[in-house]
C-alpha cells in the first residue's frame, strides 16, 4: 500500500536522466534512436500489466496499480460524480479480468484520486504494479509515454501507446506532447525507465497541451487519500486571477513560459518590484506548469497574504515578497468585471490558437518534433529519397504518394485525389507530370496511378510486422522528417470494416418518411452512384425509410460490398438506383479531436473524410493532416512498415501495413490494360 513507509522507500527511486538531449549526427543518431527504442520496449513490457480500465457503471476512465495489494491511482474527475451511494467501481486488467474496487480519497484541486481493489488476485499472491517516479526531478524535454483506454476497455484492441516529451513541470501538473483523449483520463504517464510520473487529467484542442497530475501530488497526499479524506475543487478553466488586482500582472505564455508583458500600476506585483520582461517561476514557493496551473495555485492563496514570488530576470533568479490584494468573487472572475487591464494582443492570441491546428504551428524546443529531434530521423528518412511524391491541384496539396515501381506506378489515397478536376503529380526532383488512374481499391481507399517516367526509386518495404511501441517517422517529398510518432496498436481489422456504408451526410425532411442528402462524401458508394445533395431517399430494398436513424441502421446492418436498391426523389423525378456499399469509412470512436472535428463541414480539413473501415490497419499517434496521407511510414529499420492512409482523431492515424500495400498494388496493377 502507499503508506508512509512505502512512500519513504519510493522516494529513493530517483529518475535516471536520459541522454537523448545530446546532439549527435549520422550513425550516432541511429544509435540514439535504437537505444530509445530498446528503452521503450523494456519499459512497455514492464508496465503494461498494471494498467486498468476504471468503470463506475455509467462511464469509463483509466488507472494504474501502484502496489501489490491493489492501490490504484486515477483522476478525481473519473470517480467523482453523481454515483450511487456508496459508489461502486470495477477495474479491468489488460487480460480482461475484472475486480471490485472502492474509492479511498481524492484531492480534487489536483484532479487526483485513489482506489483500492477489494478482491484477492486470482492468478497469484499479488497484483502487478508499477513504481512511482519523481516529477520534481523531471527535466523539460525528457521522453515519456502514455497508456490508457480511449473509448473504454475493448477486447479487440489493446490499450494504445503514445510517445512524447515533457514540456513543462509544476508541483501539481506535468504538461506533455504525449497525446491523450477521452477515456485516457486517470491513466499513467511513464518515463522511459517505466516509472509513473503523471496521471492523465485534461486536454485542449492543441495537440501539445496534455495535462497530467504530477506524481508528486500522490507522494505528498497519498496518506490523506488512503485514509479516506477527500477535499478541494477541480478548476477546469483559467480564472485569470493574475491579471486582477489580486496580483496585477499580464503574462504572455510561450512554450509554457510566462513572461510579464505588463505590470498594473499600484498593484501587489508593482509594489513587490516585479517588472516587465520578468519570467515568473513560482508563487508561494510552488511551481506551476501552465496557465491553468497558475490559476489553480492563486486560487489557494488568501487575500492580504505575503508570499514569495520567484522570477527570472535576464538570467538572475530573484525571490520577491508580494502581499496579495482583494480576491474577486467567482462571479466577478467569470464575468471579467474585476479585470483592471485588458491585454491588447488578442488578435495575436487568436492567430496563435488557429495555427495550433495547422502546419503553421510554432514548434517548441522541447517537443518531440523539435528541429533537433527531427534532425535525428534524417538517417532514417534518407531511405525515402525519391520515393515520395505529391499530388496537387492549382497549387494546393491534395495528398502524398508512394512510388511502387521504377517505371512510374504510384499508390496514393484515392478519396483525396479522385474528385480533383486537373491534378498533377509532383516528383521529388520538382518535375510535374500528368498521371493516369489505373484502378482503385475502395476498401483500403488506395488508388494506383501511372506517370510517364523511368528510373524512379520505389519504396523498400519491411518484411517484419509493425508491433506496438515501434518508433515511426513520416517523410515529405524531399525525404525530410515531417512527423514523428509510435505504433500505438499493431495491425488489425477495424470494426467498421464489417459494416456497410453509403457515404453521405443526412438531414431530416418534413414529410413523414424519407431522408434528405445534405452532402455526398468523396470516395463513397453514393458518389459512385451519382447521388446528389438534395436527393431524398424514399425506400431501401422496397422498404420505406422512416428517418435518419432507420436509414443509418438499415445500411449499417449490411456487410460491405452488399448491393442495395434505392428509390430516390430528385426534384420530383423518381429514380431507381442499384448501389454497392463500401465499408464504413467514418470512425465510430469518440477520439474525434473535440467539437471542431465533429462538424461535417470540416471533414477532410483536420481529420480525413475517409478515415476508417480498413480491412487491415496500423494505428499510430502521428498527428497527420489529410493532405499528408498517401506517403510511406518508416520505422528505425530504415524500411517502410506501412502507407499512411488517414487521420481519424486527435491521437489516431492509420497506415495500411506493408504486406497489404504490396498485395493491393499487385492486384491493382493486373487491372492495367495498357
Amino acid at each position: 500500500m502507499i503508506r508512509r513507509s512505502v512512500i519513504g522507500s519510493l522516494l529513493a527511486c530517483v529518475l535516471i536522466p536520459t541522454a537523448f538531449g545530446d546532439t549527435i549526427t549520422g550513425a550516432g543518431d541511429l544509435a540514439t534512436l535504437q537505444n530509445r527504442q530498446q528503452q521503450l520496449d523494456r519499459a512497455m513490457k514492464k508496465v503494461t500489466p498494471s494498467l486498468v480500465c476504471v468503470q463506475d457503471g455509467t462511464g469509463a476512465g483509466s488507472g494504474v496499480v501502484v502496489s501489490a495489494d491493489g492501490i490504484v491511482l486515477t483522476a478525481s474527475h473519473v470517480v467523482d460524480g453523481p454515483h450511487r451511494r456508496p459508489p461502486r467501481f470495477n477495474v479491468i486488467f489488460p487480460d480482461g479480468s475484472k475486480y471490485r474496487a472502492e474509492l479511498l480519497g481524492m484531492n480534487r484541486t489536483c484532479d487526483a484520486a485513489m482506489l483500492k481493489i477489494r478482491e484477492q488476485p486470482r492468478n497469484g499472491t499479488s497484483f502487478p504494479f508499477v513504481e512511482l517516479g519523481e516529477s520534481s526531478t523531471l527535466a523539460r524535454g525528457e521522453w515519456c509515454f502514455a497508456l490508457g483506454h480511449p473509448g473504454g476497455f475493448r477486447s479487440d484492441r489493446p490499450a494504445p501507446i503514445r510517445v512524447g516529451r515533457v514540456l513543462s513541470v509544476g508541483d501539481r501538473t506535468v504538461v506533455s506532447d504525449c497525446a491523450i483523449v477521452l477515456g485516457d483520463s486517470g491513466g499513467p504517464l511513464f518515463d522511459f525507465n517505466g516509472k509513473v510520473i503523471g496521471i492523465h487529467s485534461m486536454i485542449t484542442e492543441v495537440i501539445v497541451e496534455n495535462r497530467h497530475v504530477a506524481i508528486d501530488v500522490f507522494r505528498r497526499d497519498g496518506d490523506r487519500m488512503e485514509s479516506g479524506e477527500s477535499w478541494g475543487r477541480l478548476e477546469a478553466r483559467d480564472n485569470d486571477l493574475a491579471e486582477t488586482g489580486f496580483m496585477g500582472v499580464v503574462l504572455r505564455w510561450r512554450n509554457f513560459t510566462p513572461e510579464v508583458v505588463h505590470v498594473i500600476s499600484d498593484s501587489p506585483a508593482a509594489a513587490a518590484g516585479i517588472r516587465q520582461g520578468d519570467i515568473l517561476t513560482s508563487v508561494a514557493g510552488q511551481r506551476f506548469a501552465d496557465p491553468l496551473g497558475l490559476s489553480t495555485l492563486l486560487s489557494t492563496v488568501e487575500e492580504n497574504q505575503t508570499v514569495k514570488v520567484g522570477v527570472d530576470r535576464v538570467g538572475d533568479n530573484l525571490t520577491l515578497d508580494m502581499t496579495t490584494g482583494r480576491k474577486p468573487s467567482r462571479r466577478e472572475l467569470l464575468e471579467g468585471r474585476d479585470r483592471e487591464y485588458a491585454f491588447d494582443d488578442d488578435d495575436d492570441h487568436l492567430r496563435e490558437l488557429e495555427n495550433q491546428l495547422t502546419v503553421l504551428r510554432r514548434v517548441g524546443p522541447f517537443e518531440k518534433r523539435s528541429l533537433e529531434e527531427m534532425a535525428r530521423y534524417e538517417v532514417i528518412t534518407d531511405s525515402a529519397r525519391g520515393s515520395v511524391v505529391e499530388f496537387r491541384e492549382l497549387g494546393e496539396t491534395l495528398a502524398l504518394g508512394t512510388v511502387m515501381s521504377s517505371d512510374g506506378y504510384i499508390l496514393t489515397k484515392a478519396s483525396e485525389v479522385h474528385a480533383a478536376r486537373s491534378p498533377e503529380c509532383l516528383l521529388s526532383n520538382g518535375r510535374r507530370l500528368r498521371f493516369r488512374e489505373v484502378a482503385v481499391d475502395t476498401a483500403f481507399d488506395l488508388m494506383l496511378v501511372k506517370v510517364e517516367a523511368q528510373n524512379l526509386t520505389p519504396v523498400q518495404w519491411s518484411a517484419q510486422p509493425a508491433t506496438a511501441g515501434r518508433l515511426v517517422i513520416t517523410p515529405d517529398t524531399r525525404a525530410t522528417p515531417l512527423l514523428p510518432g509510435v505504433v500505438s496498436v499493431a495491425s488489425r481489422k477495424l470494426p467498421t470494416a464489417s459494416r456497410g456504408f453509403l457515404g453521405v451526410v443526412m438531414m431530416p425532411v418534413s414529410r413523414t418518411s424519407g431522408v434528405a442528402i445534405k452532402e455526398v462524401l468523396p470516395g463513397g458508394a453514393a458518389e459512385r452512384a451519382q447521388i446528389k445533395p438534395g436527393d431524398i431517399v424514399l425506400d431501401i430494398d422496397g422498404r420505406a425509410v422512416q428517418g435518419m436513424n432507420d436509414m443509418r441502421n438499415t445500411i449499417g446492418s449490411l456487410p460491405p460490398n452488399s448491393t442495395v436498391r434505392m428509390r430516390i426523389d430528385r426534384d420530383g423525378q423518381m429514380l431507381n438506383l442499384t448501389i454497392q456499399l463500401t465499408p464504413k469509412f467514418l470512425s465510430d470512436s469518440n477520439d474525434v479531436m473535440l467539437e471542431r472535428y465533429l462538424d461535417p463541414k470540416n471533414l477532410g480539413k483536420y481529420a480525413s473524410a475517409h478515415n476508417s473501415g480498413y480491412p487491415e490497419a496500423i494505428e499510430h499517434d502521428t498527428d497527420l493532416f489529410p493532405s499528408q496521407c498517401g506517403g510511406p511510414l518508416y520505422d528505425i529499420s530504415k524500411k517502410a512498415i506501412g502507407l499512411n492512409i488517414a487521420r481519424a482523431g486527435r491521437i489516431t492515424s492509420y497506415a495500411i501495413p506493408a504486406s497489404a500495400v504490396v498485395r493491393v498494388f499487385n492486384e491493382l496493377k493486373k487491372q492495367d490494360s495498357r
